[in-house]
């Protein structure tokens, strides 16, 4: 806990005077001057021209060239946020194989089955059940007594593959009563054509290209007897720490009173806003969670104790929130630790993606920052409060500002004449490049506040007394931006 509390301490330290900074709304660049505001000023007088801006990023942030002789300033700013991710900082992070020495789990040869989904779900699903299974063999609980509670199925991808390749018994939950009635259906689906997916991988793994789908394989693997359909139930319900997980599934799995206690694992991949702080309290109020394994996501839907101005799309599902989602380690709690829900929308962005892929920020950023200038001028009074959202097919900023009237039905800015529009393209002309390095250098802040959320979220578990209580950087960042588990173990 000593080790957690000071990396806390350390990043909080460095995030203190940058608050505002991670806090503002690009919708604001303009308008605000963030570039003067936020940008501290050696940085700013390393930069003179666009090609000085367009060099900048394509050897710092492209290239992360961190001995840059031209933007020094710049380049020291960068390395400070690099250190302060946790990666940094392999103390904190345990990895799958350090887990399973820990839990004796034996290694074993996992088939690549590729299955119905895109190749990021493809990714998270495999490693996600992967891990899932080696909780449950490598743990001292009774292989019959053994339940998978998956939280927040959605589709039932990580149910399915857990049911099906791993032969546990899963119960899967979910809000929308029509997500747990399509997981069941795709569930029935991937049954159906599990034998001749196992083959394929077979032969893949052996190095023979399997024949083309359709064809009947002369491998007698066609006469695998395909998994129990019992293994995989669902039930729609919102997940609070009052949902009895052990009386749900008794009545899904019709357990008899004379059967031995169920031994839940209560995972989720990607479990959304508050319901991964939830399952972390779901873990420890619950006698019968005997593990645990969660990857969160959705930081903006955190419902955070000490942030006064929130704003939730989904205002009818955060409100049969009970609890807070951050702070949740008492640690943080004491010092009134608050985020924001800017701050939490950007823990949420990748900045492994972005880097990998070399992407700029969308040209609508920019247009929304100038339709901003267009309400201060026009109307004043709706400085902050025009909720745009995505404009899709338009040709240039004329047609943006037109879509834009016509979606939020106001006339002034309708009535915004064509001259007008040119003369603000002029006058911010410069604006453009200068907040395409604004917003990478405000991304460079993502994975350092969402540390803070993961780390108190392990704090929390070491303060509830698991010392087995894990970290782990699970997936590949550029093909899953969301990539640490939280495991815990009740010993």
């Amino acid at each position: 806990m000593d080790l957690l509390q000071r990396r806390l301490d350390d990043v909080l330290c460095y995030l203190a005077p940058h608050w505002n900074f991670v806090n503002c709304h690009m919708v604001n660049y303009s308008t605000d001057k963030h570039w003067l505001q936020f940008i501290p000023e050696a940085i700013r007088a390393e930069f003179h021209t666009i090609d000085d801006i367009n060099k900048a990023i394509e050897s710092l942030i492209w290239q992360s060239d961190r001995d840059s002789q031209r933007f020094p300033v710049l380049a020291k700013f960068l390395a400070a946020a690099e250190h302060e991710r946790l990666q940094a900082h392999p103390e904190l992070l345990t990895t799958v194989e350090q887990l399973e020495e820990l839990l004796a789990a034996k290694r074993q040869s996992e088939l690549s089955i590729k299955e119905f989904m895109s190749a990021k779900k493809y990714h998270e699903v495999e490693r996600t059940a992967a891990l899932v299974n080696k909780l449950v063999h490598g743990t001292a609980i009774e292989p019959s007594a053994s339940y998978i509670v998956d939280a927040g199925d959605g589709k039932g991808y990580l149910s399915s593959r857990l049911s099906i390749q791993y032969e546990l018994r899963v119960l899967g939950i979910d809000a929308n009563a029509s997500n747990t009635e399509n997981a069941l259906s795709r569930n029935r689906k991937l049954q159906k054509a599990w034998n001749g997916l196992t083959e394929r991988a077979e032969l893949q793994s052996q190095g023979i290209t399997p024949p083309r789908r359709g064809k009947k394989s002369t491998t007698t693997a066609a006469t695998i007897v395909p998994p129990s359909l019992e293994n995989y139930k669902t039930t729609a319900r919102f997940i609070t720490t009052k949902l009895n997980l052990t009386d749900l599934l008794v009545d899904h799995f019709n357990i008899q009173p004379t059967d031995i206690k169920p031994s839940i694992c209560l995972t989720g991949l990607h479990t959304c806003g508050n319901l991964a702080s939830t399952c972390l309290r779901v873990f420890h109020a619950q006698e019968n969670c005997r593990l645990l394994c969660n990857i969160g996501c959705c930081y903006h839907l955190l419902r955070e104790h000490y942030s006064q101005q929130e704003f939730f799309g989904n205002k009818a599902l955060m409100d049969m929130q009970t609890d807070y989602g951050f702070p949740l380690s008492s640690y943080l709690q004491k010092r009134k630790v608050c985020l924001g829900r800017n701050a939490r929308m950007l823990a949420a962005q990748s900045i492994e993606r972005t880097i990998a892929a070399k992407e700029l920020p969308n040209i609508t950023l920019y247009y929304r920052a100038l339709l901003e200038v267009l309400v201060c001028r026009h109307a004043p009074h709706l400085k902050n409060e025009l909720q745009v959202g995505k404009v899709r097919k338009f040709a240039n900023f004329q047609e943006y500002v037109q879509k834009c009237a016509e979606k939020l039905n106001e006339p002034w800015l309708a009535a915004v004449t064509h001259d007008e529009l040119e003369g603000l393209l002029d006058e911010y002309q410069q604006d453009r490049h200068y907040l395409e390095l604004f917003h990478l250098l405000r991304m460079s802040f993502a994975p350092v506040l969402e540390s803070v959320i993961l780390l108190d979220r392990l704090l929390y578990l070491r303060e509830q007394g698991y010392a087995n209580s894990f970290l782990i950087d699970l997936f590949d960042a550029v093909i899953s931006p969301r990539h640490f588990a939280i495991v815990a173990i009740k010993s």
